[in-house]
């Protein structure tokens, strides 16, 4: 009985593991094109629902409740997206700053002093709350794997980003043009793998570099050969990052480099295998060699040619944005109506054939959005994360170091591009996000199992 129950156990958690790591591959390959992509993002929450059912149909109910820690951030995410949605009295809405023009239009048609919610616009901040179910399921099942399926699961993020330079490398070849442009025609020269933009791009690459040196650290410990395959890849992704032609992520390569040299000096990897001078001169000069030609194609030009910053538009936005924060201040216009409230506060110098999608910077789009309050509830979840990542890499008796550096350097790196873009808007790259601050908020060691409950029934 006891041996029957210990198979049907483990049966449950290697079915976890396969559909944990098969539904963040699928966010992966199916949530890189932002809210101008519908359709996927449909897609990737009905993915997120079928998964968390399948989830609780094979691991059970009790497998969710991954502590308290969890909880309270997915909760303090979630809070004010969804009391923005709840109906107002005429009196407290019409009070709310920034209502006038509102109250007047609906005026017009008599529906001025019908309840209406917090938001100015309630299906934006709906889609907006929708949104948040696929990294809410990764955080959840992430959170309840063990630290040898999360080391899994960073090998397979690492092999998706040499997947989409893979794919990068065919739309580079195609000029722009052809069947791997997945949403819309492309700029020639530019990898964009499987995301819409440059910039979820080039974070997608950084952190498998991460997930790379995380899941084989220990491997290239033991092996002059696994070392080499190491910084080869590596260099492979850090190409990649070069050709989207990313500003900003190219500007982060060395702080991604430099999380990657703290990992490996960590796991006292260069020190164990005393590589020598000449081997190390071969494998700079073998690199020299392709970074040289890399050089002469017309693709590193065009990279090149995107450090002048003549035109930049994002200082207008920027200054648009802050006004319509004054416009709101302090409870914020709804999460989700950037768009909706950006056309009024655009200076007329400023506006131009295109409508700005996002305020290109995290922070200021948060306060838009959601003023004071929601400020405080993601500084207040911010703080949680952050407090778990400083514990984790000072406490790696509590998770694996490589875990450790992936979690703080994921972090760190969207946190840093998010001043000048929007990396929390990907489904994408929230979902790497949503990895890993589950492995900082729910600690796992391979010594310990993944539920004590099943340890009980050896």
């Amino acid at each position: 009985m006891i041996l029957h129950q210990h198979s049907t156990s483990a049966t449950r958690v290697r079915n976890g593991r396969v559909l944990a790591v098969g539904f963040v591959f699928s966010m992966l390959v199916l949530g890189g094109g932002g809210t101008p992509a519908p359709l996927s993002e449909l897609l990737c929450q009905l993915l997120a629902a079928v998964t968390l059912f399948g989830w609780l149909a094979l691991r059970g109910a009790d497998s969710l409740p991954v502590g308290r820690k969890v909880w309270l951030v997915l909760g303090l995410i979630a809070a004010i997206p969804l009391l923005q949605l709840i109906p107002l009295p005429p009196a407290v809405w019409q009070a709310l700053p920034g209502r006038e023009s509102l109250r007047e239009a609906l005026a017009l048609v008599g529906q001025d002093t019908a309840w209406r919610p917090w938001t100015v616009a309630p299906q934006r901040t709906l889609d907006a709350v929708l949104s948040l179910l696929p990294p809410f399921v990764v955080v959840l099942v992430v959170a309840t794997l063990g630290a040898r399926d999360r080391q899994l699961l960073l090998r397979v993020i690492a092999g998706f980003g040499l997947l989409s330079v893979a794919v990068g490398a065919g739309q580079l070849a195609g000029g722009g043009e052809g069947p791997l442009q997945f949403y819309s025609s492309g700029e020639p020269g530019v990898l964009f793998g499987f995301q819409a933009n440059r910039n979820a791009q080039v974070d997608v690459l950084l952190i498998a570099i991460l997930a790379l040196l995380a899941g084989w650290s220990a491997a290239a410990a033991k092996s002059r050969a696994a070392l080499g395959a190491l910084v080869i890849i590596s260099f492979v992704l850090v190409l990649g990052a070069v050709l989207t032609g990313s500003r900003a992520g190219i500007a982060l390569v060395p702080v991604t480099l430099a999380w990657g040299l703290y990992l490996l000096r960590r796991e006292r990897v260069i020190s164990a295998l005393r590589v020598k001078v000449w081997q190390w001169l071969a494998l700079g000069g073998a690199l020299a060699v392709a970074a040289f030609a890399a050089w002469q194609t017309n693709a590193i030009a065009k990279v090149l040619a995107r450090f002048d910053f003549t035109g930049e538009y994002r200082p207008d936005i920027w200054r648009d944005t802050m006004f319509a924060i004054g416009q709101y201040w302090p409870v914020g216009s709804g999460v989700g109506t950037f768009t909706r409230v950006i056309s009024p506060a655009e200076r007329l110098e400023a506006v131009g054939g295109t409508l700005p999608n996002r305020a290109h910077n995290e922070y200021l789009e948060l306060l838009l959005e959601g003023g004071i309050p929601l400020s405080i509830c993601w500084a207040i979840a911010a703080g949680i994360v952050l407090l778990g990542v400083w514990t984790a890499l000072r406490s790696p008796h509590k998770l694996p170091i490589g875990q450790a550096v992936f979690a703080a350097g994921t972090i760190s790196l969207t946190a840093t591009h998010s001043l000048v873009d929007y990396p929390f808007r990907s489904m994408a790259l929230v979902s790497l996000i949503a990895v890993a601050a589950a492995m900082v908020l729910a600690p796992r060691l391979a010594e310990q199992p993944t539920r004590p409950r099943e340890s009980t029934n050896l």
